[in-house]
């Protein structure tokens, strides 16, 4: 947030006699009004668990994460319809991912105590995380798509057969993140529920145990 509105605009917030908001730093506005929901919700959220000045509950900090994520949302979502061709491409598979943030978050705040909500969010978060590092790889960095280049600040295919190949390499850029983190998450669940065992087994292992028990002393009493 400091990066987007100090130093990248040089603190040059208005110019002209009429001073108007610096139209060459539109972008640095946008993605620092964005981190200032982020950063407001961590003051709220460590506020209300540190101290007792905010007292919320946890379905209430989970509905203000949710806001966050909303204006993330609506800035990505107006971002894939101005930015045309392959960067708006990768711009509305962000989008689809900050989607599933919301989704997940608002149902924490539901079913606060739902581990299987509590995951979910954790995994979309953690792919729209990892999405961002990719999109910026990709647009920004060694791993632009053969036949499309950066010119200025646009991203630029020679044809519209290299900009749809680019299209299919996002698609299998997204699906390998997908399966990255199933398998991560998968992994870790196994050593957790083999270090620290699995609640429902044991519930139902007890169970069965319990009518074991019972049984056998219906038969002993029988006999």
């Amino acid at each position: 947030m400091c990066v987007e509105l100090l130093y990248s605009t040089h603190l040059k917030f208005f110019v002209g006699r009429e001073g108007i908001l610096n139209p060459a730093h539109m972008n640095d506005f946008e993605h620092g009004g964005m981190l200032l929901m982020f950063f407001l919700y961590g003051i709220v959220a460590i506020l209300s668990e540190k101290t007792r000045f905010l007292p919320f509950s946890n379905g209430a900090l989970c509905l203000i994460a949710a806001s966050a994520f909303c204006s993330e949302f609506l800035l990505f979502y107006f971002h894939s319809t101005s930015h045309q061709g392959l960067e708006g491409y990768y711009h509305l598979l962000l989008v689809i991912l900050v989607g599933l943030c919301i989704f997940s978050t608002v149902a924490g705040a539901f079913c606060p105590n739902s581990f299987a909500v509590d995951l979910s969010s954790g995994v979309a978060i953690s792919l729209q995380g990892l999405w961002f590092y990719q999109t910026a790889f990709t647009l920004y960095g060694p791993m632009m798509p053969r036949g499309c280049q950066l010119s200025g600040n646009d991203i630029t295919c020679k044809s519209h057969d290299s900009q749809v190949r680019g299209e299919f390499i996002a698609n299998i850029q997204l699906f390998s993140l997908v399966l990255l983190v199933f398998i991560y998450v998968l992994g870790c669940y196994s050593v957790a529920a083999s270090k620290y065992g699995h609640s429902e087994l044991q519930n139902w292992h007890a169970a069965a145990l319990k009518e074991y028990e019972q049984n056998g002393g219906e038969e002993l009493a029988a006999q």
